[in-house]
């Protein structure tokens, strides 16, 4: 009788130990596939906007080319030039903006991350990363509260239909990249996210 109750309690703890391995197992496949879903989007994203950043850099110096050969050889002005360039500057910008926030080429204030180096903390690289996670919760919350109030205002430029006042491009245009390059940096710090807390568990 002793021996069947102990062969009993053994095979319930073992079958228990079973279940919670494979329910690790699953959790740590699941998170491993969002991490690569999640790195597959920020990759083919950061793809596209190298794609449009060069696009947009090859037709800038061919409008900044126009734009001198005319004023300083021709004596003609180009207005359509100069405005063209500083519009395709905007797209630029913002585009840039939003692949510099993945990359980490953005002007940072390292005063926090300074502190926790030269404090006597034990497990420094974990307070690092909560700090991490903390800025990037904390800029997309920003790019998110930013964005919906963009959206209101380009909105209105929609309704309004106003033009450029040389190549009558629509303004919505101009805006537009305020708002895509909100949306892409979104994005890219839910990835960067992803990485900081997916990644850290698994390891």
């Amino acid at each position: 009788f002793p021996n069947e109750n102990f062969r009993l309690a053994f095979s319930e703890t073992f079958s228990q130990a079973v279940r919670q391995t494979r329910r690790g197992e699953h959790s740590m496949n699941a998170r491993s596939k969002l991490l690569t879903s999640a790195r597959l989007v920020n990759k083919s994203l950061l793809s596209i906007e190298t794609f449009i950043m060069a696009l947009i850099t090859i037709s800038l110096v061919a409008c900044i080319f126009v734009e001198v050969v005319c004023r300083y050889f021709l004596f003609i002005s180009v207005a359509w030039a100069e405005e063209l360039t500083r519009y395709l500057f905007i797209w630029l910008t913002y585009i840039g903006s939003a692949y510099a926030i993945y990359d980490g080429s953005h002007t940072e204030i390292d005063i926090l991350q300074q502190i926790i180096i030269k404090s006597k903390i034990k497990d420094k690289a974990h307070a690092l990363n909560i700090l991490e996670i903390l800025a990037i919760v904390s800029t997309f919350l920003f790019l998110v509260a930013f964005g919906k109030i963009f959206f209101s205002y380009m909105v209105k430029i929609f309704q309004m239909a106003q033009a450029s006042p040389t190549m009558h491009i629509p303004m919505s245009l101009v805006y537009l990249p305020v708002f895509v390059g909100v949306v892409l940096g979104a994005v890219h710090e839910v990835c960067l996210l992803l990485e900081h807390t997916v990644s850290r568990q698994a390891d």
